[in-house]
């Protein structure tokens, strides 16, 4: 069985065999191999300080450590513009839809990723997700969450009319009595009367 020597053995084992200048000698007193530490100098003379990253590290040199993080920022931003891409439509068309799209590609994207890009919390969506409601009532919860923002939003000073025109802008099929209806509902009324 082979024994697993940790990165500080490595390089102390190292740099004792370069002080020294006997690597059989050095082996003896640590109880290795001298062709293990023959393959240990030579990863040391090619990463320097980064040698030895441990078990599922890769070994590389700063250069190549500057590569591999732009390679993968770049992966991830081609990535997050596909996402873009096919959820753009979506945007404007409020959060039930985007939840429909981000549960519809989870085994193609990250979770997390989606909603970042599509601009939504992984807590709702995942709330969302878990809530066994019929795709009405879904719809119902998510208008009546945008009407308490913009009426809120709006210092309370938007009635249904107004609300449901923001919402049908935003993609949602309501009137202004069915806005008026979940305002009731919510307990919202307008400051300014008629």
């Amino acid at each position: 069985m082979n024994k697993i020597y940790d990165r500080d053995f490595k390089v102390n084992a190292v740099l004792l065999s370069y002080k020294k200048g006997n690597k059989a000698e050095v082996g003896r007193e640590l109880n290795i191999d001298s062709s293990l530490l023959t393959r240990w100098q030579q990863d040391y003379e090619q990463y320097g300080t980064e040698s030895f990253p441990g078990t599922g590290f890769l070994k590389l040199n700063s250069t190549e450590k500057i590569v591999f993080a732009l390679e993968k920022r770049i992966k991830e931003a081609d990535l997050k513009f596909e996402i873009l891409k096919k959820g753009n439509n979506l945007l404007h068309q409020g959060k039930f839809e985007i939840f429909r799209f981000i549960q519809a590609n989870e085994k193609k994207y990250s979770i997390r990723i989606m909603c970042k890009v599509l601009n939504v919390s992984t807590r709702t969506y995942s709330t969302w997700k878990s809530q066994n409601l019929s795709e009405t009532k879904q719809k119902k919860i998510l208008i009546k969450k945008e009407i308490i923002y913009f009426f809120f939003k709006f210092k309370q000073r938007y009635g249904a009319q107004r609300i449901a025109k923001i919402l049908q802008n935003r993609g949602h099929k309501i009137s202004s009595t069915t806005a008026g209806r979940y305002m009731k509902e919510l307990g919202l009324s307008s400051k300014i009367s008629k």
